[in-house]
């Protein structure tokens, strides 16, 4: 399963979504619905998002993220790149989301 947009592709391995690309012109609605497609594809209670190679993500891309992890009853290992700035300051709150549900790798 995959989500191609022109500025970013979304694509599911196994377990692993991986994110890439600048993730801040969209419509929303159709990542959401992605993600949830996702969710219910997966039989595995345990999620990888891949946010390494995503060049920026805006406050309402966390969002949609923040609503895809806290309407799951998955468990996530979140993989980000520590030389993106954006990436060390704000994917690490989602863990209070759901901190027993949640590992930042």
């Amino acid at each position: 399963m995959q989500m191609n947009e022109a500025d970013f592709n979304i694509q599911l391995n196994g377990n692993t979504l991986a994110f890439s690309g600048n993730l801040e012109k969209s419509d929303y609605s159709k990542v959401s619905a992605f993600l949830k497609s996702v969710d219910n594809s997966q039989s595995n209670n345990k999620l990888t998002l891949d946010f390494q190679q995503l060049t920026f993500l805006n406050s309402s891309g966390i969002r949609c993220i923040a609503t895809f992890i806290m309407g799951s009853p998955k468990q996530f290992d979140i993989r980000i790149n520590r030389g993106i700035t954006w990436q060390t300051e704000n994917i690490p709150t989602l863990t209070c989301l759901k901190p027993d549900a949640i590992k930042i790798l």
